[in-house]
């Protein structure tokens, strides 16, 4: 009800020398309201503001702790990356492999990671080393890179051991560019006879 309707309905009331005290007390209540009409806006609009400087603190904080977190999981991978070149050791080198495939095994394939990888598989790095590398690279069998890297690999590996590991690597992927690979492997009079049965196995399986 409006101040102006409660005046008319309540006209008497005005006419007596005093008010009754119900009305005078809903009267002053009403006028206090229709005067003083922006102080409930005001608080509103304080609380409002002070919610929205507590939410953007709190975001400006976790932001801090993410990008704190990324930064050092970057700097993690750096170091790593760089201690697979460095290594004096193959116990080493084997080191960092597995501390790479532990702490990033389930992210998104890295570049750098990859690229270090791949160049182990191209060097003339130990046996354990290479095999671990292509268990690495064999959680991510979408990738392109990877799979051509592998298949690069088959082509031109002379370590009996790493050439098996590579053969059921390619015959996982079922990857018909191995084919190539596989005959090169074949018609080489130094590889070992248990290398160029599985490579005559999975050719033939390709060929299916």
């Amino acid at each position: 009800m409006s101040l102006e309707k409660f005046v008319k309905e309540h006209k008497t009331a005005f006419d007596d020398e005093k008010m009754p005290e119900a009305a005078s007390l809903d009267f002053e209540a009403r006028l206090k309201s229709a005067l003083h009409p922006k102080e409930t806006k005001v608080k509103s609009l304080k609380t409002i503001r002070y919610v929205s400087i507590a939410a953007s603190v709190a975001l400006l904080i976790t932001f801090g702790y993410w990008y704190q977190n990324k930064q050092e999981r970057i700097e993690m991978r750096d170091n790593l990356v760089l201690a697979l070149g460095e290594s004096d050791t193959n116990s080493s080198r084997l080191e960092a492999i597995y501390e790479i495939e532990d702490q990033f095994a389930n992210e998104k394939e890295d570049e750098k990671i990859l690229k270090a990888f791949f160049k182990i598989l191209k060097a003339d790095s130990d046996a354990n080393s290479k095999i671990a590398v292509i268990d690495a690279l064999l959680k991510f069998p979408d990738n392109q890179l990877v799979r051509n890297n592998l298949i690069e690999a088959l082509g031109n590996e002379t370590e009996p051991l790493v050439q098996l590991k590579l053969i059921k690597s390619v015959a996982t992927l079922r990857e018909q560019r191995a084919k190539a690979p596989l005959k090169k492997i074949i018609e080489d009079e130094e590889a070992l006879p248990l290398v160029k049965g599985n490579a005559s196995a999975l050719l033939a399986m390709l060929n299916q």
